[in-house]
């Protein structure tokens, strides 16, 4: 007698529900990912990537983006607690090279920053610009 006669039949159910399962999580992103609100500052005509690199569009001046670090040296974006070095990368692709920028932004450049890098309200979790500030005091985070 066979001990094994079902594991041939019961390894195709688990493929075919494995692929049924990432079928219908797909259709449900598509379907609940496009109903997300849209930012107020996003109903302009031009939309920029969430990550964008080599487009250096300043876009908001109350932002105080820079095309360069002032000096040619940046501050290491990395003290700021959540801030690692791919998203310092990305703060640095995206015109934010120190930490006063981060510390004069406002609750409007905080939400145009959440917009333009995708962060949903990551800046006010991780609390960034009174981190910056106190940076800039010279104060341990």
């Amino acid at each position: 007698m066979n001990p094994t006669p079902h594991i041939i039949p019961s390894a195709l159910l688990l493929l075919a529900a494995f692929f049924i399962g990432c079928l219908v999580g797909y259709m449900l992103k598509r379907v609940l990912g496009s109903r997300q609100p849209v930012p107020s500052s996003a109903h302009s005509a031009k939309t920029t990537p969430a990550i964008a690199p080599h487009a250096q569009d300043l876009g908001d001046p109350s932002l105080g983006l820079l095309e360069g670090p002032i000096g040619g040296q940046a501050d290491d974006l990395k003290l700021i607690k959540g801030v690692g070095p791919k998203l310092e990368s990305v703060l640095h692709a995206n015109g934010v090279y120190h930490f006063s920028q981060i510390a004069a932004w406002n609750a409007k450049s905080i939400a145009e920053m959440n917009a333009r890098l995708s962060f949903k309200g990551r800046i006010e979790r991780e609390k960034w610009v009174s981190q910056a500030k106190a940076l800039l005091k010279g104060s341990k985070v």
